[in-house]
């Protein structure tokens, strides 16, 4: 497989790199790259390895995320291709709306 970074999840990815750059210090930086880049690099041999929610809108659609750390990559294979669509910190809500659960349905397991 080979993986295609969308215009959204550079940009997403290079405002991260520069927080942690201007923010936490280089060394940060490195090891927040090393960690991201690492973990998008296995999607080449193991493009399944990412959560499937078939039952939400956009797993229906093939889109698939990978926990990495505090972080999620938002991803869809398509035949020899792994497009990477969004790199979002896992903290926020952005993960609950994409992939159709609320805080509700958490307090009800």
């Amino acid at each position: 497989m080979k993986i295609e970074w969308l215009y959204e999840a550079q940009a997403e990815y290079r405002d991260l790199l520069s927080f942690h750059l201007n923010n936490v210090g280089r060394e940060s930086a490195h090891r927040f790259a090393d960690r991201i880049l690492g973990a998008v690099g296995k999607l080449e041999l193991f493009p399944e390895m990412g959560v499937l929610r078939e039952n939400t809108l956009l797993g229906k659609h093939g889109f698939r995320v990978v926990f990495i750390g505090k972080y999620t990559c938002i991803y869809r294979i398509d035949g020899d291709f792994v497009y990477i669509y969004h790199l979002t910190d896992a903290r926020t809500d952005y993960m609950y709306r994409i992939f159709g659960v609320t805080a509700s349905d958490d307090n009800e397991e």
